[in-house]
């Protein structure tokens, strides 16, 4: 047998080593029709119903990536050794809400957070901010926010994006005249504190995950910008439109 003949003979008999990885949404559903490019090589491998996708092998480090219309592109970095076959990247795609606003990241779906109306209840010498109603949104577990925004990263850090862990105030007494206090009846769900967060952007212009540093206690909470749940200035609260007195506010329960 000719060396050419045994040269195409190792050829059929010793294809290119392969590997396969998934591509599934963030819930762990298989999406089927997402595309998968590993930096730098022709291949554009589409996942087949379990989401299931396939790739030649080549030495080296590469950045893959993974994606779908409807859904967020995401990376990862892979190193592939001479003679071994890696665990190739298993990719998790967030699906792109179609409006912009807070997303609680449930179990199995997105709850977008309502808008809730600030109330500033009264007098010339002190006030208190809440809001009547929390909403229906009910978040458990690993609390994180999917934020999608028009805002650049920059615009969301100068726009003082602040999560607060609220409490229900009943009533509450005011000061008056001559020394005097007066009891009148607030039923809004007050700023607690303030709890730390993190905003990371992920691989889109548009979306970022909200999260809180540390662990927290099951309550009631709410995001806040311009400082609309705090007390102290009631002439800039007095300035700001109505249409932009508004929090986004949430139960949490483990």
């Amino acid at each position: 047998m000719t060396l050419v003949a045994l040269t195409l003979l190792a050829a059929c008999t010793n294809p290119p080593a392969t590997y396969e990885g998934t591509v599934a949404d963030y819930w762990g559903n298989p999406i089927e029709g997402a595309t998968v490019v590993m930096e730098g090589q022709p291949e554009r491998p589409l996942t087949d119903a379990d989401g299931h996708y396939t790739f030649n092998l080549v030495a080296g480090k590469h950045i893959m990536k993974a994606g779908k219309d409807g859904y967020i592109q995401e990376s990862a970095e892979v190193e592939v050794k001479d003679g071994e076959v890696p665990d190739a990247p298993v990719f998790k795609l967030h699906q792109k809400p179609e409006t912009v606003g807070y997303y609680l990241i449930g179990t199995n779906k997105y709850e977008k957070l309502e808008a809730q109306p600030v109330k500033s209840i009264g007098n010339e010498l002190k006030s208190h901010r809440g809001v009547k109603s929390i909403g229906e949104a009910q978040a458990n577990n690993d609390l994180q926010i999917l934020f999608h925004t028009d805002l650049k990263y920059d615009e969301i850090l100068r726009l003082g994006l602040e999560l607060h862990k609220l409490k229900f105030v009943k009533e509450t007494k005011l000061p008056g005249g001559e020394q005097k206090r007066q009891k009148v009846e607030l039923n809004l769900y007050a700023s607690d504190s303030e709890i730390p967060i993190e905003i990371e952007p992920i691989h889109s212009r548009e979306d970022y995950i909200i999260k809180p540093k540390a662990a927290i206690e099951p309550g009631y909470y709410a995001f806040q910008t311009q400082d609309l749940l705090d007390s102290n200035d009631a002439q800039a609260f007095a300035q700001i439109p109505d249409e932009l007195k508004k929090v986004y506010s949430f139960e949490y329960g483990k």
